[in-house]
């Protein structure tokens, strides 16, 4: 049995009252695994309190039918304010805690503890305490076999967010971390009524005309290098301004560049209007681009990391472009 579900079993008979939040610009696969895990404690008679910085992007809000999720701001009016000595923290689908956002730096001297459960490489010596799964293909899939190994059945509610996190966070079940096991998994989520044509639709196939020209700047900003094998793209606070698409959406189109037959590598430079400025880092094959995320204080998988930059824009792709060359020593 993975250590994890012991250490997680001394953290739960330890803690009666629980906040969960998960990364800072939440995805599926963050949001899905707080919905499920969250209806867990809760169907243990916990209190609960799913608490994170930034909004459910849109495609996303049906992830959270019953609003159960709360944005963070300094006029919050909920009980764990009042009282957070007494809560203990899960976070989700990261292996930092301070990378949950502002609700890191209003909690984080205040709690009692904090467990993560988590996917993502790096942070080895977080795993002795921790539920760190590094071979699992989503956070989502590991709530899955918590809620299994405590002997639940998930609601539609939970196996909808479920498969929505899982299929997202496998780039639609095509990435590495991909196994017999998370289609296994998918199979039961869709016999608890997971629907997988409404969920792809909806995460997919439900952009605002907004959202459709950002991604129209974003690809007139390319710059192909070594050999066109990497396409690198850029989000600018200005693209968000011009076009009034949420910085979520933008991020989103990280992935494109590697439909297009010879390239191997995407990189993405990006920063919100009011932000700080990110990379993200996309490959195929053997290019571990979770070496280099660490190596800046940031993580991910080999095949999709990504960290924040302390430099400005221009010098941060200068930056970037000089780490992948790596990659492509011909060139």
């Amino acid at each position: 049995m993975f250590q994890g579900f012991k250490k997680l079993d001394a953290f739960l008979s330890k803690y009666e009252k629980f906040i969960i939040s998960t990364h800072e610009s939440p995805d599926g696969d963050g949001l899905g695994a707080e919905i499920a895990f969250n209806e867990l404690l809760t169907a243990f008679n916990k209190t609960v309190y799913i608490l994170n910085s930034d909004p459910v992007p849109d495609k996303f809000l049906f992830i959270d039918p019953d609003k159960e999720i709360n944005i963070f701001n300094n006029n919050l009016n909920l009980p764990p304010f009042n009282a957070l000595h007494e809560y203990a923290v899960f976070v989700l689908d990261t292996n930092d805690f301070n990378n949950i956002g502002a609700v890191y730096n209003h909690i984080k001297n205040k709690v009692k503890d904090v467990f993560i459960i988590d996917h993502h490489e790096g942070g080895e010596d977080k795993f002795e305490d921790n539920f760190i799964k590094a071979e699992a293909s989503s956070a989502s899939e590991i709530i899955y076999d918590i809620i299994k190994y405590y002997n639940k059945k998930p609601s539609f509610k939970a196996a909808q967010a479920l498969y929505a996190g899982i299929l997202f966070d496998t780039g639609s079940f095509r990435y590495p971390k991909t196994t017999p096991e998370t289609f296994r998994i998918i199979a039961n989520l869709v016999e608890l009524g997971a629907n997988p044509f409404n969920i792809y639709e909806k995460i997919y196939e439900s952009n605002s005309l907004d959202s459709f020209e950002l991604r129209a700047r974003m690809l007139s900003s390319m710059e192909i290098h070594f050999n066109k094998k990497l396409i690198m793209m850029k989000l600018t606070p200005q693209m968000l301004k011009e076009t009034g698409a949420p910085f979520t959406e933008g991020e989103l189109n990280i992935n494109l560049p590697l439909t297009v037959d010879g390239v191997v590598a995407s990189v993405l430079v990006k920063q919100n209007t009011d932000g700080q400025i990110k990379v993200s880092m996309r490959t195929k094959g053997d290019y571990d681009v979770a070496a280099i995320a660490m190596a800046k204080g940031g993580g991910g998988h080999k095949n999709a990391a990504g960290f924040k930059s302390k430099i400005s824009f221009d010098e941060t792709c200068r930056e970037v472009i000089k780490e992948m060359s790596k990659f492509f020593p011909e060139n």
